[in-house]
């Protein structure tokens, strides 16, 4: 799209589109991967508040009924079932399935239905409200895969996304290499795609930044060649060592990033015409 702007042409951002080209990049991982760093991220996760979670748990109580999109081992299906009436959990991966049954099982919960599938292939009953953290990632269609959470959803719908932070290193590596700030698919790109198909959803922020810190500098070099998607290339490794170099502070022998975890939490409640 172009917009004129002062006398100039200027081309608009096309977020769908943007999105899409994001979500296809990269190698395939496998399930068993995928489970081993969900894993891994859902500890650290646990370790500290979970605002956006805590936020949804207020605006739910025993008669409600939550739809759980992409729920991996339970992170979110857990406290969501202990809350709400009932919860149906929708993952494909089999490894993380067998991991959410275990850790119903440790819970003792009997009001969690499973449905072992991808959300653009499940078939699903409508419930009050449709959670989704940062299970959306891989899904390039992201206009399809909102509307069908309307489609099944009565009251509320909520996504998580992960919310790069304005001066992160990442970002900058991407512009100068790519042309663009984002990296991968978040918060940024998702609330203004969802602007463009006429959903204006509110925004809920986490207040603290847990910054990414690495114990050597190779670390720190390898975490931004797998994030930049050049674990193959060496084109622009000076650049990125340069970058790491001037950008990264040195704290209590770590190398600590500008850059960290941060999600954001997008929800509105869903119009009757897109149902």
């Amino acid at each position: 799209m172009v917009a004129k702007i002062a006398g100039k042409f200027l081309m608009e951002t096309d977020w769908l589109k943007l999105w899409r080209k994001l979500a296809l990049v990269g190698p395939p991982t496998s399930s068993s991967e995928l489970a081993k760093r969900y894993k891994v991220h859902a500890h650290k996760r646990n370790e500290r508040p979970d605002q956006l979670l805590d936020f949804i748990l207020r605006e739910i109580d025993g008669e409600t009924t939550v739809l759980d999109i992409g729920a991996g081992s339970g992170r979110w299906t857990i406290p969501l079932a202990q809350t709400a009436k009932t919860v149906t959990a929708i993952e494909p991966s089999s490894d993380m399935v067998d991991n959410l049954r275990r850790n119903i099982a440790s819970a003792k919960l009997n009001n969690v239905q499973i449905t072992q599938s991808s959300w653009e292939n499940a078939i699903v009953e409508t419930h009050d409200i449709a959670v989704c953290a940062h299970a959306m990632y891989t899904s390039p269609d992201l206009a399809s895969f909102v509307r069908k959470i309307e489609r099944y959803t009565t009251r509320t719908c909520y996504l998580a996304i992960r919310l790069p932070p304005f001066d992160g290193i990442i970002g900058e590596l991407s512009l100068s290499i790519y042309g663009r700030h984002h990296d991968s698919p978040n918060a940024i790109i998702a609330y203004n795609a969802l602007c463009s198909i006429g959903i204006y959803a509110n925004v809920l922020v986490e207040s603290d930044n847990y910054h990414w810190a690495d114990t050597t500098f190779e670390e720190a070099f390898t975490r931004a060649k797998r994030h930049l998607r050049l674990q193959s290339s060496t084109t622009y490794d000076t650049l990125i060592r340069d970058t790491l170099a001037k950008r990264l502070s040195l704290l209590n022998n770590c190398y600590v990033w500008p850059d960290g975890i941060r999600s954001a939490l997008l929800w509105w409640s869903p119009s009757p015409i897109s149902k």
